[in-house]
């Protein structure tokens, strides 16, 4: 799917019915969180058994209860598979960790393996109970390398190119996320030439590349609101969360508050942190920058934006920066997929009810369990349920998703062999 093809993704489509499949997959994640916990499983509702109402109720006093479960018993395991960041890159409070790094000079580790591309990829972007659309996707699956596939192919990226993956959540206006949806995997295939990431490269060179990437289209981007003066709001502009699928690493850079998740051997590991003007070391850059954190319904950079990085905002730079953050995760065989949201998605679910969600959509239980739904095992399903399933939480903002297939999941791979075996 070409960028232009997955930016369009979903303008035009009808927005979800809200609540369709919310008690259904509600159920199965609880169903799922009770088996962890207490070791017993829920029972499976029929339909036409009970009334619905007595089921709601049902549901709602069991999440009540495992929330409680899961507060001290399920957290704490999350915890201990990723590595902590300091609180100071953490915004709200937030219990999120980012995923590892390697450390430099630390001692070298062997050569990682070379792992495949994708399984399948898919995008959803829907306008939600908004007047209008400010929301950006953008897929481009392989990376179209400047200096050509095949030099990238015969180098040391392992055998494919890179595949690219984005969100871009506007403010203000559409138009700046639009030109980050086009322009965005165009500028960083050219710094990826100039820095010869066409023929691999380590963590320091991702980082510049991103780094020039986003500078230059939010230069882009500032120079046309400079010049167009009073036609263009200088108070537009977009986060943006960037993921590059290479054969040994997972490349994600981020300004604003869109999210990158992975999820490992079912845990989620977030791979970037929320730029907010609470964040001490934020709060730092911005008042060095001669800015200040003003507060009106919660702290903005100048009382205006709640985030604290974007691309464009030109009329609020310097306090505004669009230098992104970067982290390099090196690939698993335990890696699942990748899940890539506006904060329409973010705001109505967490990082480990969205990788639930997913699980149960990739693995085909979901369409094992309701195949009136409709919904298959696709990239695309999870993507388009996560979707739903946000718009039926509650989330009032634009609602956008990303999801990138990494590996089967073992409970497809078993219903696969069963039915090949004739059981």
């Amino acid at each position: 799917m070409s960028s232009g093809e997955a930016g369009a993704q979903g303008h035009g489509a009808p927005v979800p019915e809200p609540g369709a499949l919310l008690p259904l997959v509600d159920n199965m994640v609880m169903r799922e969180t009770s088996e962890k916990v207490h070791g017993v499983p829920l029972p499976v509702p029929v339909a036409g058994a009970e009334d619905r109402r007595r089921h709601a109720r049902r549901r709602r006093m069991q999440m009540v209860l495992l929330n409680r479960f899961a507060s001290s018993e399920v957290e704490p395991k999350t915890a201990r598979s990723v590595t902590d960041i300091s609180s100071d890159s953490l915004s709200g409070g937030s219990s999120a960790k980012v995923a590892p790094e390697p450390q430099p000079g630390a001692v070298a580790a062997p050569a990682p393996a070379v792992w495949p591309k994708s399984l399948s990829h898919g995008a959803q972007s829907v306008i939600g109970r908004r007047r209008s659309m400010e929301d950006a996707v953008a897929v481009a699956a392989p990376l179209p390398v400047a200096t050509g596939e095949v030099e990238m192919e015969e180098g040391g990226g392992g055998g494919w190119v890179p595949e690219f993956f984005a969100v871009y959540d506007g403010h203000g206006g559409a138009w700046v996320a639009e030109a980050c949806r086009d322009r965005m995997h165009v500028a960083l295939a050219e710094e990826m030439a100039r820095l010869g990431l066409v023929s691999g490269g380590g963590g320091a060179l991702w980082r510049e590349a991103m780094a020039a990437a986003f500078a230059r289209v939010d230069g882009e981007v500032s120079a046309v609101q400079a010049a167009e003066g009073g036609t263009k709001p200088y108070a537009e502009g977009s986060s943006a969360v960037v993921a590059v699928l290479e054969p040994r690493r997972i490349v994600v850079a981020h300004c604003g508050d869109s999210r990158a998740v992975l999820c490992r051997a079912g845990v989620p590991v977030p791979l970037s942190a929320e730029h907010k003007p609470e964040r001490p070391d934020e709060l730092a850059r911005i008042e060095s920058a001669g800015g200040q954190i003003l507060y009106w319904h919660g702290p903005r950079v100048l009382g205006v934006l709640s985030m604290s990085r974007s691309i464009g905002d030109y009329f609020l730079k310097p306090s505004m920066s669009a230098e992104p953050e970067v982290t390099v995760t090196e690939r698993t065989d335990t890696d699942e997929f990748i899940i890539l949201g506006s904060d329409g998605l973010w705001n109505a679910m967490s990082n480990e009810y969205a990788c639930k969600v997913t699980r149960y959509c990739l693995s085909g239980r979901l369409a094992a369990n309701c195949p009136a739904t409709g919904r298959g095992s696709s990239a695309s399903d999870a993507a388009a349920l996560l979707v739903e399933m946000a718009m039926a939480r509650g989330s009032e903002d634009n609602v956008s998703a990303v999801v990138v297939e990494l590996s089967h999941l073992a409970w497809r791979k078993k219903a696969a062999c069963q039915h090949g075996s004739g059981r």
